[in-house]
């Protein structure tokens, strides 16, 4: 009789890595601890409380990762949620996405949020790595180790400062283009080259993105002024390039362009070096 421990591998594999974490988590608790929120309980019950929220996180959207899917292995970190999948997992993956940024507007649109109950927003990272899996005595689980965990962390953790809710490797959108331009609902849009703090390697980012946004036209529509823009910086123009990164913000209201127009100043006041390939280092998790 197989335990659910056989489906994890102690060897190496490649595993798509889907890491889905609450912003602004410490602001909100900080809002519970001076009574901001005040949910009228029912039934003489107690009172919504920052636990009862993250049960409502939980139970509203990161149960989606719990599905049975065979060697499919999720983890909780406080508020956030890792999802390990194996490779042919690529178009649930992508319904996963699609049904927990659909309830997240759902839930954010009912009456009361964000004054009664704190707004619900969710960052995801996505990409594909090694993972092995460690059986520890103490909890008597399986735990997943590899770099590619700390990757899809970090990944989730700059989707936010892209102004994008849904950042993937540029090894994730090799698994899954096909998929996504196949279906009307999917699309992306390139977003940087960069170095992840405590990485060497460079990385490649796009944002996801879906039908369900409010967004996702004008995300669309913004791809070609944001590829003249980048292709600027990545000559060195820094001037030109700052103008076109401004005129992403203003023309379609996307906060990359602001990131990308100080980062043109910083260039511009800091020349790189002769060898410099428009590869940005993050200090910052």
């Amino acid at each position: 009789m197989s335990s659910e421990n056989d489906h994890f591998p102690k060897k190496a594999s490649q595993r798509i890595l889907m890491f889905c974490d609450l912003r602004d988590s410490t602001d909100i608790f900080l809002k519970f601890e001076q009574n901001i929120y005040r949910a009228a309980p029912h039934n003489d019950a107690p009172p919504y409380g920052y636990a009862d929220f993250i049960q409502d996180v939980h139970e509203t959207f990161y149960k989606y990762l719990y599905l049975g899917h065979e060697g499919t292995f999720a983890e909780i970190y406080g508020d956030g949620v890792l999802g390990i999948f194996p490779q042919d997992n690529t178009k649930y993956i992508l319904e996963n996405v699609y049904r927990l940024t659909g309830r997240t507007r759902v839930y954010n649109n009912a009456d009361g949020i964000g004054v009664l109950r704190p707004r619900i927003d969710i960052g995801f990272g996505i990409t594909v790595g090694e993972v092995s899996f460690v059986y520890y005595p103490l909890d008597s689980r399986q735990h997943p180790i590899g770099r590619s965990i700390h990757e899809a962390a970090r990944i989730e953790a700059l989707s936010k400062f892209y102004d994008a809710r849904v950042l993937i490797s540029e090894r994730f959108l090799s698994f899954s283009e096909r998929y996504i331009q196949s279906d009307p609902r999917f699309s992306y849009r390139f977003i940087d080259h960069v170095v992840l703090k405590g990485f060497r390697a460079p990385i490649t980012l796009f944002e996801l993105l879906l039908d369900n946004d409010p967004r996702f036209e004008t995300k669309k529509k913004s791809v070609p002024k944001y590829a003249k823009a980048f292709a600027r910086y990545c000559s060195r123009e820094w001037e030109p390039a700052k103008d076109l990164f401004q005129e992403v913000h203003r023309d379609y209201g996307l906060g990359i362009g602001i990131v990308m127009a100080k980062r043109c100043e910083i260039l511009s006041k800091t020349a790189p070096g002769p060898d410099w390939n428009g590869i940005w280092e993050m200090k910052d998790k």
